[in-house]
């Protein structure tokens, strides 16, 4: 996942059978903050156009997954 920042994120994010939303972020610390408030809560992923594939990303991510495991 090669994502490049050029002014900001701009996040697309749904929980299946939900409407899309949309966010803006300008820094990756806030990007780590949404992820770990929502991401249980979302089932598809997009930053700066660039589709994310939620499992690659926990568990290529020793702390999310870390943090992700302990809450199930």
């Amino acid at each position: 996942m090669n994502i490049e920042m050029n002014d900001g994120f701009n996040i697309v994010y749904a929980k299946i059978g939900d409407s899309p939303k949309n966010i803006f972020l300008e820094k990756k610390e806030e990007v780590i903050k949404f992820f770990i408030q929502k991401l249980n809560d979302i089932d598809f992923i997009s930053i700066n156009d660039v589709n994310i594939d939620k499992n690659k990303l926990i568990n290529d991510n020793a702390l999310l997954k870390n943090l992700f495991k302990n809450e199930d």
